[in-house]
């Protein structure tokens, strides 16, 4: 398909549920209509967006000539067993090259709190068996979650997606982000990817619909991602590298002119993930949804990258210069940037400090940049997170959910939202190897040094007027509030509070990647670094820097529990599964504004 093709997400994309009667008509048309057609389900099947009496079931089918471009006609299944003796109900759907012949249906008139399986036909053509679930339309039930987060392709195997598969039943995973990768061959993959057979397609970053697509689709080739999908319905929320890495609404780090207009490039990649992942869609870059699990517990996924987030700060790129005012040369005063000379003593001279630029400073001389007063915008500034749309609904859902007197209410969303303080570090290296650091860590360890600890601009601590506002929230329109979170690569638990020795709103659980690495990965000071970690933020429960692997969440009355497991080994496909961490968050527990997270379990 060219790349020039008009970007058009419902295209193709049509579901005409129907009765037992009528199915045999729509099977017996679709059957001519697809006379001659041959294709395979390459891609699997999948389910998603589970509610009360429907689903989303999904599949690609691929045909088997090349040139194809007609239409595929299809028709599903949902039965009570896995042998379809019980079929409950049927429809057809169609597909074709204007939506890269993957196809979704809502199946609904499902009965709540029901175990289905679901499959998908085109002529005699079968495709994989799936299994999915509703939502408990009442009571209390306990609910468990598997979360995920961060799969790369070229950095491993994704053996974490087959010990979720090992560990279940759950009611459903939660998918937090970074899906695929935006990277071109060669950046930000495992030395040993070529070996593994785990080079991306296509070989460039990717950048038009074409390219998204070919991606999702190698992805999707992966034996273990198609395993989970198959046994778990999903609920899915992206994160920056389904579109390009660092994203918000009107650019990316990872985006220049040379690759286009940012704007195609944004709604080319949010066709590609509407085409590829089994979730609702409702509108044109809205992913916020909510989930009623029973009288048990409400799920809010949030979308704090794409719709409503503003540019982050940047420590090299927005903190100013430490500045004095100077002599301007006519009898006035100028603001000019300090300058320090090779010896690290400060220029004086106020023609010299006129007429210097940070182009023009002398060898070893340096300008300083005030990062305490970085410190104060990132804490004082207004910066859009969430947007006020997003935030009117967090609250409407919030109401309703504690008007229903449901206990628990949880934020799936992307980045930590917890204060958390990136310690100084610098001491627990050897003199070689700071020496042998490069030029940007030895920057963020002075940072760090000088200041007493850094911020993480692109979490909500960039963010805390806007994170203020969520926690205030929380704290007057939910019962028990719980944030789960991606992102990091890390695996993290904090009681969730703004600021450092301030009110507790609740637990935060963060997950490890799947596939791509923690900043404890190959670094031999990660144990002395998460000790650190403990000492700088006493409301830290567990830290864990390295390790790949997933994490569970199980929701009952009384409590909520949250698991760590990691696998042994992402390149080889032998591995063992280890449980890390389990926490307890009892109900109740923030209502004093001081949460403690129970260890039950090492």
């Amino acid at each position: 398909m060219s790349d020039k093709t008009k970007l058009n997400r419902r295209k193709f994309l049509k579901t005409v549920p129907v009765g037992a009667a009528a199915t045999l008509g729509a099977a017996s048309v679709a059957s001519a209509q697809n006379a001659g057609t041959r294709i395979s389900y390459n891609h699997g099947v999948a389910s998603g967006d589970p509610l009360q009496d429907r689903v989303i079931i999904w599949t690609r089918v691929t045909p088997s000539e090349s040139n194809h471009n007609g239409i595929v006609h299809i028709n599903w299944d949902i039965a009570t067993d896995s042998g379809f003796s019980n079929i409950v109900t049927s429809g057809h759907i169609h597909t074709g090259q204007g939506s890269d012949y993957t196809a979704k249906a809502d199946a609904d008139g499902l009965e709540a709190g029901q175990s289905y399986f679901y499959r998908f036909r085109v002529g005699d053509q079968v495709s994989p068996i799936g299994e999915t679930r509703t939502l408990a339309a009442s009571g209390k039930k306990p609910v468990r979650l598997a979360i995920v987060s961060c799969s790369n392709y070229p950095f491993g195997y994704f053996n974490a997606y087959r010990a979720v598969c090992d560990n279940g039943p759950f009611d459903a995973v939660l998918h937090l982000g970074d899906y695929i990768y935006d990277y071109q061959q060669g950046r930000y993959q495992s030395p040993n990817a070529e070996k593994m057979g785990r080079l991306v397609d296509p070989p460039h970053e990717i950048v038009t619909i074409s390219d998204y697509r070919r991606r999702y689709a190698q992805y999707r080739t992966d034996p273990d991602l198609q395993e989970i999908h198959k046994k778990f319905p999903f609920i899915c929320a992206w994160d920056d590298h389904e579109f390009a890495n660092n994203t918000y609404f009107e650019g990316a780090e990872n985006h220049n002119g040379g690759e286009g207009d940012w704007h195609t490039r944004r709604a080319a990649a949010n066709q590609a993930y509407f085409e590829w992942m089994p979730m609702r869609e409702e509108q044109l870059f809205v992913s916020y949804r909510s989930f009623d699990f029973g009288d048990l517990a409400t799920l809010a996924m949030l979308d704090t990258r794409l719709i409503g987030r503003e540019r982050g700060l940047e420590y090299g790129r927005d903190a100013d210069w430490i500045k004095t005012a100077v002599d301007d040369g006519r009898g006035g005063k100028t603001t000019v940037p300090i300058a320090y000379d090779a010896d690290g003593n400060e220029v004086t001279d106020a023609k010299t400090l006129r007429e210097l630029t940070p182009r023009t400073l002398l060898e070893g001389w340096e300008y300083r940049r005030d990062y305490p007063a970085f410190h104060k915008r990132l804490e004082t500034e207004e910066r859009s997170m969430l947007g006020a749309p997003q935030e009117r609904w967090l609250k409407e859902t919030l109401v309703a959910s504690k008007r229903a007197d449901i206990p628990w209410q949880i934020l799936g969303q992307q980045v930590i939202m917890s204060f958390q303080a990136s310690p100084p570090r610098s001491d627990v290296y050897t003199a070689e190897e700071r020496e042998q650091a490069s030029d940007g860590q030895k920057a963020n360890w002075k940072r760090q040094d000088d200041l007493g600890f850094t911020y993480n601009p692109d979490a909500w601590d960039g963010y805390q007027p806007a994170r203020k506002r969520v926690l205030d929230m929380l704290e007057e329109h939910a019962n028990n509030s719980i944030v789960v979170a991606g992102d990091t690569h890390c695996g993290w638990a904090h009681s969730l509070c703004h600021e450092k020795g301030g009110k507790h709103y609740g637990a935060e659980f963060a997950v490890q990647g799947i596939t791509s690495p923690g900043q404890g990965d190959n670094n031999s000071h990660a144990d002395a670094i998460m000790d650190k970690y403990y000492k700088a933020n006493d409301h830290m429960a567990y830290a864990s820097t390295y390790g790949r692997g997933y994490m569970t969440v199980t929701i009952s009355e009384d409590a909520s529990i949250a698991d760590w497991y990691v696998v042994s080994d992402i390149e080889s496909k032998d591995f063992e599964v280890t449980h890390k961490k389990s926490l307890r968050y009892k109900a109740g527990d923030a209502l004093d504004g001081k949460v403690e997270l129970e260890n039950i379990r090492v």
